[in-house]
């Protein structure tokens, strides 16, 4: 059985979803301390990661009526990032969003920390699913899938990404795995300067967050091959799934993750989770991060461990299988 407090915390942060920000501060259901609060983003900024961030810390401090200031702390695949997590007062002051993968690959790329990850960092659920699209350059004659597979076998590819243990990255790595098929692996400090590299055509293909690209796909600066999930997307129905364009068992998604010191409370913790599902629930939100290409999903705590435990058993496969390692090792700046 539950405390009887945390059942209370918990009944308090409902009526958090459902009552104006000045009445559910009346009724005390914010559990913070005075102060600002932090919010960690591993990765640079301008991703869709960080538009998230940026929208979930404007929405959350509107309602609460108190600066929520998004901290970009990029670096060794996310670890800089989770490294200031893991270190922080668990007052409830400071949070953090990442993409899953600071959970389920980084673990397999040979990095020395100063933090245990499982033991020093603590999940409250996930905010959004990510769904990349496999993307070329309009210079590269490929139209399809198989047409891209053929021309890797005359000419030597590189595919960008947002850096070592990225979505995009495992991706390729995956893809390498599932076909016969080659690229050079091109990484660079965020999903912004891949984009933008292969706008230029300085970098052939990469797997990038489907709905950032739907402008570029559809004024033809970029091409769209496939899609990763195992469902068409509304916004390009024309786009194949990379299963249907013939990438056989192919598919990879990826969540963004909020998390807290490992000590946080109980009460800081529910607040946080009915603060997602809140923020998940706003139209405006939801239009928003659609337009970034990220589902507006909200799990709770166990079902993001189950999600971690599944998902680092797989690409803990995929790791070992391509050599993966990190460039660098992560620092505590």
């Amino acid at each position: 059985m539950r405390p009887a407090w945390l059942m209370s915390a918990a009944a308090a942060c409902v009526l958090a979803l459902v009552l104006p920000a000045g009445a559910a501060l009346a009724q005390g259901a914010n559990p913070l301390p005075a102060g600002n609060v932090s919010l960690l983003v591993p990765f640079p900024a301008g991703g869709p990661l960080d538009i998230v961030a940026r929208l979930f810390a404007d929405k959350v401090g509107t309602r609460h009526g108190r600066a929520v200031v998004v901290e970009n702390r990029p670096g060794a695949a996310g670890n800089v990032g989770a490294a200031a997590l893991a270190r922080a007062e668990p007052n409830g002051l400071t949070w953090m969003i990442a993409v899953d993968n600071l959970w389920t690959v980084n673990p397999h790329l040979g990095t020395s920390t100063n933090f245990d990850l499982d033991k020093d960092i603590a999940t409250v659920g996930q905010l959004g699913k990510v769904v990349l699209m496999l993307a070329v350059h309009p210079k590269t004659p490929a139209k399809t899938w198989a047409e891209l597979l053929a021309y890797s076998k005359t000419k030597s590819l590189n595919f960008g990404s947002a850096g070592i243990g990225s979505p995009g990255h495992l991706a390729l790595e995956y893809l390498k795995m599932s076909a016969p098929f080659d690229a050079a692996h091109v990484p660079f400090r965020g999903a912004a300067p891949t984009i933008t590299e292969l706008l230029a055509g300085n970098i052939d293909g990469a797997f990038i967050v489907a709905g950032v690209m739907l402008d570029y796909v559809q004024s033809g600066k970029i091409r769209a091959l496939a899609i990763s999930d195992a469902r068409r997307m509304a916004k390009f129905p024309e786009v194949p799934t990379a299963m249907e364009a013939g990438i056989k068992g192919f598919e990879a998604g990826f969540t963004n993750i909020v998390a807290v010191p490992a000590q946080t409370p109980g009460p800081i913790r529910a607040f946080i989770a009915a603060e997602m599902k809140a923020f998940a629930a706003m139209q405006d939100v939801r239009q928003r991060m659609d337009a970034v290409g990220i589902e507006p999903i909200v799990t709770g705590q166990d079902e993001t461990r189950k999600w971690i435990a599944q998902e680092r058993e797989r690409w803990g496969k995929v790791a070992k299988a391509r050599g993966l390692k990190a460039a660098t090792p992560p620092t505590k700046k």
